[in-house]
């Protein structure tokens, strides 16, 4: 729920993702405000955690799986932002979960498709290390990372290394709560990790105390049980992890079903926070005439399709409301503006943080024709290179359409440069 209860769950609020929220003016009010809807929403349900925040930073561009999910490069806003999330959803009986241990943000490779590993220092990593430092005293649960650090100890992945979540999570930063895997299913933790034990009795052995997503559940716990059966240590190690999940569990207790979920449309106070996050990237053309017809085109380069109404379809809506007069979607007219949408997300197996060179290509076409605004959906470094001003909505939930538009008509209005 990295950008609200409604990022999966059809019906509930959406968030702009860390990214948006740590470029909001009052940033850290915005994620207070993100996080508390969060959790309400989710005891709706009957949730009493959410997985988020992220706390990785986000410090390389080829990262293809953290991006826009971060809240920045640097960590001493990362903490503090991090922190402002965990305090705001634990306050209203929901554990918040600090992900992913040790920081994914180094990584050029998806730990969905493979293991990566990140051979920076250990003195290069404190800087990652930071914002989990500064949430442990807080933070009910900490998510390990598919990623291997040779520096902070072992060739493998954080999951299975005791190195890491016992030595450095338990002792080092004197962390206390519960130590969750990244999913099971994923390749970084399944395929060509050398280890005695099964994945799941591995990583009970090394310190985790929840195991996220097994590919079978039944094969997990009978691996679980042998392992145990087998060895006084990872009995041992079954007994403590029940006792703390206790311990979390009378803190936290289970969520509160209520009658009804929230609304569809986001409230005024989301609506607000997603508008006042849109990031213009340089100055709007003056050519761009709310009171003149435009089109709306739209290039969808996530890896799946979407699941909701028509990528575009909101925006265009919340411009005619506004009073503009949005033209059918048509071929391309000559001095007709055009307000370009871009999907581009950090997604699992996706493999990419850029553009597919086929959007890049329809992008770059549409933009050599002039008289054309993008309107990103993704990380505002995705338009580096293009000599095109127009805005960041960092994600494709329907709220960042209709904040997006939002956005447009106020800068349309108001004072512009000639560019």
């Amino acid at each position: 729920l990295e950008r609200g209860a409604g990022q999966h769950l059809r019906g509930l609020t959406t968030f702009p993702p860390p990214a948006g929220l740590a470029r909001h003016p009052d940033a850290r009010g915005a994620v207070r405000v993100a996080a508390k809807s969060t959790a309400l929403e989710a005891q709706d349900l009957g949730l009493n955690l959410a997985l988020a925040p992220v706390l990785d930073l986000d410090v390389e561009a080829r990262n293809p799986i953290v991006g826009t999910r971060s809240f920045g490069p640097d960590p001493v806003i990362v903490s503090a932002l991090g922190r402002a999330w965990i305090e705001a959803c634990q306050a209203e009986g929901v554990a918040a979960c600090a992900k992913h241990f040790p920081g994914h943000g180094r990584t050029t490779g998806d730990s969905h498709v493979e293991l990566p590993r990140v051979d920076a220092t250990r003195e290069a990593l404190a800087a990652d290390l930071e914002p989990f430092r500064a949430a442990c005293r807080e933070v009910a649960c900490v998510m390990s990372a598919h990623v291997a650090y040779p520096a902070l100890g072992g060739e493998g992945p954080a999951t299975l290394e005791p190195a890491i979540l016992q030595d450095l999570l338990r002792t080092d930063l004197g962390f206390e709560g519960l130590v969750l895997t990244d999913a099971l299913n994923m390749s970084g933790v399944r395929e060509g990790v050398e280890a005695d034990l099964a994945p799941e009795a591995a990583a009970l052995a090394a310190g985790c105390d929840l195991l996220l997503y097994p590919p079978d559940l039944a094969q997990a716990i009978a691996a679980v049980e042998k392992a145990a059966d087998a060895s006084e240590r990872i009995a041992g190690r079954l007994s403590e992890t029940l006792e703390r999940s206790a311990r979390v569990l009378d803190r936290f207790p289970e969520g509160r079903p209520g009658d009804a979920p929230a609304p569809s449309d986001p409230g005024p106070e989301a609506l607000a926070i997603s508008i006042a996050a849109v990031w213009p990237t340089g100055e709007l053309p003056v050519w761009l005439d709310p009171a003149a017809p435009i089109r709306v085109a739209t290039l969808w380069d996530d890896r799946e399709d979407p699941a909701r109404p028509p990528f575009g379809a909101l925006f265009r809506r919340t411009l005619a409301r506004a009073g503009w007069t949005v033209l059918p979607p048509g071929p391309a007219e000559p001095n007709v503006p055009v307000v370009v949408l871009v999907a581009s997300t950090p997604q699992a197996w996706k493999g990419t943080s850029d553009l597919t060179l086929t959007a890049r290509a329809a992008l770059e076409g549409i933009l050599a024709g002039g008289r054309a605004v993008p309107v990103l959906f993704g990380h505002p470094r995705l338009l580096d290179g293009f000599d095109a001003p127009g805005l960041c909505a960092w994600a494709t939930e329907p709220a960042q359409e209709a904040a997006a538009a939002h956005r447009l008509d106020q800068l349309a209005w108001g004072p512009r440069g000639a560019s």
